[in-house]
């Protein structure tokens, strides 16, 4: 009989650890890490300011120079070149005027800045998909918990008011009551069951396939919570400082800028610069030749430019303030929601749900004696489980928008 329950014994032993070896533990930082690094959407934005970067540094240089050979005197009877009474090569460089030249590479470098902060949008948009999956995930989990608890407490209840009807103390209707609030919450728990299948799709899909885990081979460790110590001032510099949109913006209203001077500039001439060598046999001549454009057509072929690019330098700068202004409006909706959810969280945790679960426990106590209606024994114990799946829907609210805060104004000082 030993060796039996000794066997029994090792047979469990092994199936649990076999089973904890397959079960994926997910933790916030982990599916944030696998969406960071395999998304596909981002790795093509983040290819594209690659690219942005490599483009602009063409405009760090000087236009190519214009390299000829010339020959000289060639008999007009022929195309033949062997007659020819001279032949030069020349070499010509076209240099732009200095402003222009700056104006040129700051334009460059503003459009691969753009192109980096709008990658770097697109990331925290990633990862706020990443974190909203992972709590949402979270959430769906502990509901599950906490109607399947509901459920057994539902099944207490039934038992007990099957007892107190079989001694002929209570009607039948409560027997039934009981079983028709279990067989509410058994479907309230199929559908969060459906919910939880799709958050760990949603996962899957958020972090490129990376991460796939199956409803039970999973387990999910608990959310750090953070407190949010600024003022609203202190939040609103951070987010006008560092809000990846506005720093886009103001790249592409720097771009705007250069091109608006370029077209105010192009009146004045850029300097092109010949050199030709004779390389006749027994001479050494050479001759150097400058020209430079006249801007006799200024006033039809460049007022439309100057105007569209005018115009175009203000719009951009309108731009800009108006992602400010969605910016702060942003941050004071997170700050917001953020402040109204920690204090009702407080309040169902410090108050409302250990008072609830003690005044379900001293009813169910009476209802034993038959001083507490089975009704009210019900609704007391509907409206725990109401609490408890609103705390952890406002938990889920505050971390999502707490997140939101955090990129939107950079990581977040503990201080005041």
């Amino acid at each position: 009989m030993r060796k039996i329950l000794l066997a029994i014994l090792v047979a469990v032993s092994f199936t649990s650890l076999l089973y904890s070896a397959e079960v994926t533990v997910l933790t916030e930082e982990s599916v944030v890490t696998a969406a960071v690094a395999n998304n596909p959407e981002l790795g093509a934005v983040m290819k594209m300011a690659a690219a942005a970067d490599s483009a602009s540094h063409k405009d760090f240089w000087l236009p190519n120079p214009m390299v000829g050979i010339e020959y000289m005197g060639i008999n007009d009877a022929g195309v033949a070149l062997t007659g020819e009474t001279g032949k030069n090569i020349s070499v010509a460089q076209v240099i732009p005027w200095p402003f222009k030249y700056i104006w040129k590479v700051g334009a460059a470098l503003s459009r691969s800045e753009y192109a980096q902060f709008m990658a770097e949008a697109k990331k925290k948009e990633v990862v706020a998909e990443a974190r909203k999956a992972y709590y949402d995930l979270y959430k769906t989990n502990r509901l599950i918990a906490i109607t399947e608890e509901a459920v057994s407490i539902v099944k207490q209840l039934s038992d007990i008011a099957f007892a107190k009807y079989n001694s002929g103390t209570v009607e039948q209707q409560d027997v039934l009551k009981a079983d028709l609030e279990n067989q509410m919450l058994q479907n309230d728990l199929q559908a969060l069951k459906r919910m939880r299948e799709i958050s760990l799709e949603k996962i899957g899909a958020v972090t490129g396939r990376t991460i796939e885990v199956t409803a039970t081979a999973f387990d999910i460790s608990e959310p750090i919570i953070p407190e949010l110590k600024n003022n609203f001032e202190k939040v609103k510099t951070l987010a006008l400082a560092n809000a990846p949109m506005v720093k886009a913006l103001a790249s592409a209203k720097n771009v705007s800028d250069n091109m608006r001077n370029m077209a105010v500039a192009d009146y004045i001439p850029d300097l092109k610069i010949t050199y030709k060598k004779m390389v006749t046999p027994g001479t050494n001549d050479y001759s150097l030749m400058f020209e430079a454009e006249l801007p006799v057509w200024f006033l039809n072929n460049q007022q439309a430019d100057i105007g569209e690019k005018w115009a175009m330098a203000q719009a951009a700068e309108k731009d800009v303030e108006t992602a400010k202004n969605a910016v702060v409006l942003e941050a004071r909706e997170h700050f917001e929601i953020i402040n109204a959810n920690f204090r009702t969280m407080d309040l169902y945790k410090s108050r409302l749900i250990p008072q609830t679960q003690a005044a379900v426990k001293s009813m169910t106590a009476t209802y034993k004696s038959k001083k507490t209606e089975f009704m009210a024994l019900l609704d007391s114990e509907r409206m725990l489980l109401e609490m408890k799946k609103d705390y952890y829907i406002k938990m889920e609210e505050y971390l999502m928008h707490y997140r939101m805060l955090e990129e939107l104004t950079g990581k977040l000082p503990e201080e005041n």
